[in-house]
C-alpha cells in the first residue's frame, strides 16, 4: 500500500468552523512534513489559530517559521528531541506579539524552573553542536533505512528522527515482540489510514547494527 502524502489530506478537512487547530509537522509516525505553501494555504481556511508542532523539525529539509509573522499561527518546539534534552522538559512557541499576549495572559506563572532555562538557553546558543549532532543522525538514518528496505519493509521517507516501517506480505505485531524478547525496543502502531508498523528511532551506529542484525533473524 503506497504511502498517502499528508498534506494531500487537509485541502477535504472541514476547517472553517473549527476555533483552534493543532498540526504536527513533521508527522508522527510517518515522519513525513508539509510544504510551507500548503501549511499556507491551510492557514488562509482557518478562522482560529493554527499550532504547528515543529517538535522535529530539526531532521527535516524545511521549517514553518516564517508563518509565525501570521497573525493567527503559533509555532512551537522542543528541545527533547533536537537537542537531546528530553529531561528538562522545555519547549517554546514563536507566535505574533499579540497572539503572544493573549497566550501570556492565561500561562502559570512559573511555568519554568531557573535549571532549565539555564540548560536551554545554553543549548540553543550551542548551534555547532546541533549542526553535528543533526548531520550524524541524518546519515545514520538514510543507512537505516536503506537496510531496513532491503530486508523486505516499505519504508516511509522520514523527516524526522525516527522511520515508520510496515510490511505489505505480514504483521508486525511478532517482529516487534521477537525485538522485545531481545531487549531491542521500538514502537509499534497501529492508526487508522497508516495501518499498523513500527516506529524506529535513529540510536547510535552501534544500537543500528544490533537492531538490524536481529531483524534479520526475526523476517
Amino acid at each position: 500500500m503506497p504511502f498517502t502524502a499528508d498534506w494531500q489530506l487537509l485541502s477535504p478537512w472541514p476547517v472553517r468552523g473549527t476555533n483552534l487547530t493543532f498540526l504536527p509537522n513533521p508527522n508522527s509516525p510517518s515522519g513525513t512534513a508539509i510544504p510551507l505553501a500548503s501549511l499556507e494555504r491551510f492557514a488562509n481556511d482557518l478562522n482560529g489559530p493554527l499550532v504547528l508542532d515543529e517538535a522535529y523539525v530539526a531532521f527535516a529539509d524545511t521549517h514553518a517559521l516564517a508563518l509565525a509573522r501570521r497573525p493567527n499561527v503559533i509555532v512551537t518546539r522542543t528541545l527533547s528531541k533536537s537537542h537531546s534534552l528530553a529531561g528538562i522538559r522545555f519547549g517554546y512557541a514563536i507566535a505574533d506579539p499579540a497572539l503572544v499576549r493573549e497566550l501570556v495572559k492565561v500561562k502559570d506563572s512559573y511555568n519554568c524552573d531557573a535549571l532549565s532555562l539555564a540548560a536551554a538557553q545554553a543549548a540553543l546558543e550551542d548551534a555547532e553542536y546541533l549542526q553535528t549532532t543533526r548531520a550524524k543522525i541524518l546519515a545514520t538514518r538514510q543507512r537505516l533505512s536503506t537496510a531496513i528496505t532491503h530486508l523486505g519493509f516499505n519504508v516511509c521517507p522520514s523527516q524526522a528522527n525516527f522511520l515508520w516501517c510496515r510490511r505489505a506480505d505480514r504483521p508486525v505485531k511478532p517482529i516487534y515482540e521477537e525485538l522485545k524478547r531481545h531487549m531491542i525496543l521500538v514502537r509499534y502502531m497501529k492508526y487508522e489510514g497508516y495501518g499498523d508498523g513500527l516506529r524506529i528511532s535513529v540510536g547510535s551506529d552501534a544500537e543500528v547494527d544490533r537492531l538490524l542484525e536481529e531483524l534479520a533473524r526475526s523476517v
